[in-house]
């Protein structure tokens, strides 16, 4: 049990060392503490989307994906009465193909999906790593893409893909 609390206690410290760090200084790539963890921050645009803020944090044994915002260019009326919204985010495997690594989707068949409400942060999905997750390096999370697809006013099918790059990575070492 006091264990527990120790590992707790250390990740709560470096997460908002982590945290603090990006909010005080956002130019400065690296920072060396007490255990090994990468954060990359991406962003993207597209000709109806931009995306600002997509995270991949990767540490000893987890990789979270996400908390980013959508922001949408057009005209907001050209997305009222959509009941469909759906986004993916790929990653290219270590063999170089592109795998899903990140997905969601909204549909509504008696109403509004209200598009811009779901895209403020679009959420995060957080767990172990799956097959294949530790071959990946930072050129694996640099060819990171999104594809939105969703239903306009109309009734039409959209779907956008858009390229995201990589704005800032911190990598946090371990010392020893």
């Amino acid at each position: 049990m006091k264990k527990t609390v120790w590992l707790l206690a250390v990740i709560m410290i470096i997460t908002n060392a982590l945290w603090l760090y990006l909010y005080l200084d956002r130019e400065q790539t690296s920072v060396e503490a007490s255990s090994g963890a990468s954060l990359y921050l991406l962003h993207g645009t597209g000709e109806a989307w931009d995306i600002r803020d997509y995270k991949i944090m990767i540490t000893g044994d987890r990789i979270l994906r996400g908390h980013a915002s959508l922001k949408f260019k057009g005209d907001p009326g050209e997305l009222s009465r959509s009941t469909f919204f759906e986004y993916k985010f790929y990653e290219n495997n270590s063999r170089g193909e592109k795998e899903v690594v990140y997905a969601n989707e909204f549909h509504s068949n008696n109403g509004e999906v209200s598009i811009l409400d779901n895209v403020k942060d679009i959420g995060s999905l957080t767990g172990p790593y799956s097959y294949g997750e530790l071959e990946k390096d930072r050129s694996n999370y640099e060819s990171t893409s999104l594809e939105l697809t969703w239903q306009d006013h109309e009734g039409n099918r959209q779907t956008e893909m858009i390229e995201l790059e990589i704005d800032q990575e911190i990598h946090i070492t371990a010392k020893e």
